[in-house]
């Protein structure tokens, strides 16, 4: 993988990397890599899976019921604006002012 790679997968997952970073976690990612493709010259055919298919008929019934009053839900939240709650700091990339 090369850096480009990273800070493209970077970029989509809206993770900030500095010039340091990249450099530090490209060649971690590459090593990470090559463990896995190991992996494709292992021979699975008689490996049992570990974890077990969970039947749809054995999921409970969805059933929607009442929710919290927005009263309720704002009743803890320290920053409120127009009845929703107010998050300050870095979120999605953007920083807002406190």
């Amino acid at each position: 993988m090369s850096k480009m790679d990273i800070k493209h997968t970077a970029e989509l997952s809206r993770i900030r990397l500095t010039k340091e970073e990249l450099k530090k976690f490209t060649p971690q990612m590459e090593q990470i890599l090559d463990s896995v493709k190991v992996l494709k010259d292992v021979d699975t055919k008689n490996v049992q899976p570990m974890k077990q298919h969970l039947p749809f008929s054995e999921l409970r019934e969805d059933i929607a019921g009442e929710s919290m009053k927005q009263k309720e839900v704002l009743s803890n939240v320290k920053h409120i604006a127009n009845g929703m709650v107010k998050v300050y700091g870095e979120v999605f990339g953007g920083i807002e002012e406190s």
